[in-house]
């Protein structure tokens, strides 16, 4: 199994067909709708090394000619626990064919996918998917820079044993958990700072690379400023090493530094199979703690209450199995400012 990656010496170095399988899906005749076509990386996805500045091309698309319905590139190599990173300008289409990519091992979902959806529009839509047959879950993604056409971003998945997490520009900005469990796709938040989710099926954590541009065949559409030296994708680790800061529900805006006049809830952090969960908490004034915990039907449920005591850290485990944790602040008088409130799990 190779685990050599793919990074751009390896294209410079190796032909792209030799990277990526490729298939394409056309129009079919009189007697069939479409048909699925055996082909070529190199006749869609097109580049050279040379320069208009550093690290801009003079050549990189990605395109989908008219009449084909999708175009769809795989890596032949699978990647366990893969880390895939695309730094890259979104296409700037009002309408036209969606795009996929990350991790899916083959078409329509079968098997596993954790990957991106984006779907153009004014503006376009981001969105986190991950499940496998019959359909994964697909979440929309808070904090979607508006000008996603105008200037590259960086576009990272990090899969581990029972959850991916979708970054833009080192942000996290979902997380989805893959359980086996049995209450199908379950949203619990878009809203920022992360989007959570369920998948309503595991999907495989050993994955091979998507770039898939799908639907509208009656136009020609290209996917400008993708090259190779744009991707980077590598094995990564089977656990997950979580240090976050808890945010205010719903905000970018941390607990930590903030002053507030009463009861103030936190957005939820992951809790599904890390053994060691732990929550640090500081502030200017007494007052209760509540931790909760999220369930499969859908309801929060207090965990632990604890007493805070003035300007004195609280270091406090959850010991038990749990989807997702949250905590809730109640000062004993107002104002109150929070000092430190953070979650460490492994």
């Amino acid at each position: 199994m190779s685990h050599r990656g793919i990074r751009l010496a390896r294209f410079m170095h190796e032909n792209i067909d030799d990277i990526f399988y490729c298939w394409i899906r056309r129009r079919g005749g009189e007697d069939f709708a479409e048909e699925f076509v055996i082909d070529k990386a190199s006749r869609y996805w097109l580049f050279n090394y040379r320069e208009k500045q550093y690290t801009v091309f003079t050549k990189a698309a990605y395109i989908k000619p008219k009449e084909v319905v999708t175009v769809s590139l795989r890596s032949k190599d699978t990647f366990p626990y893969g880390v895939f990173d695309l730094t890259v300008k979104l296409p700037p289409w009002t309408k036209g064919p969606t795009l996929w990519f990350g991790f899916e091992i083959e078409d329509l979902f079968g098997g596993g996918v954790i990957h991106y959806r984006f779907v153009p529009g004014t503006p376009g839509s981001l969105a986190a998917c991950a499940g496998a047959f019959p359909k994964p879950v697909c979440v929309e993604l808070p904090g979607f820079p508006l000008d996603y056409a105008e200037k590259r971003h960086v576009y990272s998945i990090h899969v581990y044993r029972s959850m991916a997490v979708w970054l833009i520009d080192g942000k996290i900005r979902g997380i989805i958990l893959y359980p086996e469990h049995n209450i199908g796709e379950h949203i619990v938040t878009n809203k920022l700072p992360y989007a959570l989710a369920l998948a309503p099926v595991k999907p495989s954590t050993h994955l091979s690379i998507l770039l898939d541009i799908d639907g509208y065949p009656e136009g020609e559409y290209v996917w400008e400023d993708l090259h190779p030296w744009n991707l980077r994708v590598l094995p990564g680790d089977p656990e997950p090493k979580i240090a976050l800061k808890f945010c205010k529900h719903g905000s970018d805006e941390t607990l930590a530094g903030s002053t507030v006049e009463g009861e103030i809830i936190s957005h939820p952090v992951p809790a599904y199979d890390l053994k060691n969960k732990t929550v640090f908490f500081k502030a200017s004034t007494s007052g209760v703690l509540r931790i909760e915990v999220y369930t499969l039907s859908g309801t929060w449920e207090e965990y632990d209450t604890i007493q805070v005591s003035e300007n004195r850290l609280l270091k406090e485990k959850i010991d038990h199995e749990a989807l997702l944790a949250r905590i809730i602040y109640k000062p004993s008088k107002t104002p109150a400012h929070i000092n430190i409130a953070e979650y460490l799990a492994t």
